[in-house]
């Protein structure tokens, strides 16, 4: 008999432990889940307008006048050594942060923008703003109105570039290389 309380003495306190463990598994889901939740509204670059579109204005920079958006961040775009758009996921997207709008808004052109502005699906299912059917992306690196110091940066197999206000590229001024990337 004895042996058997014994037994169940630690099969009761592995069950506690067993049920602590999991409890603070829980809580500790629940609090990436809430952190995750809170990087996402405030990397998501949109939410402007009520409808949870992301208003793109025009803003003076250095290399001329570009897309930007609610907050004055300049909009870039990554393109390949032959000119074509290059997406930007996994790694590349805690430098470079797409530029997004609510699921089921559209981005608003504010004045002084001429490009035409539509909306993809990415990967993750979140809803990124095109120009001229190039993903946009905000620099981490810009920390105001009108900066563009990402601008000419190579990093994630490609060049990135400020967009001008028809949509295109500028692809004048700026550095030729960075620590970010590949």
């Amino acid at each position: 008999m004895r042996n058997n309380s014994a037994k169940w003495r630690y099969s009761s306190s592995a069950v506690g432990a067993r049920s602590s463990w999991l409890l603070a598994a829980a809580l500790s889901v629940a609090g990436m889940a809430a952190v995750a939740a809170c990087g996402a509204s405030s990397s998501s670059g949109g939410g402007a307008g009520s409808n949870g579109g992301a208003t793109v204005t025009a803003v003076q920079t250095s290399v001329g006048t570009v897309l930007a958006g609610p907050s004055g961040a300049t909009a870039y775009v990554l393109l390949s050594s032959q000119g074509a758009s290059l997406p930007c996921e996994g790694a590349c997207t805690s430098t470079w942060m797409p530029v997004t709008v609510s699921s089921g808004a559209a981005p608003q052109a504010g004045s002084g923008v001429s490009t035409s502005l539509t909306v993809a699906a990415r990967s993750d299912g979140s809803m990124q703003v095109a120009a001229n059917g190039n993903p946009l992306y905000y620099y981490t690196g810009d920390n105001g109105s009108g900066q563009v110091n990402g601008q000419g940066i190579k990093s994630f197999g490609g060049t990135w570039y400020a967009v001008d206000t028809n949509g295109k590229p500028v692809q004048s001024g700026g550095s030729s290389s960075s620590g970010y990337g590949y």
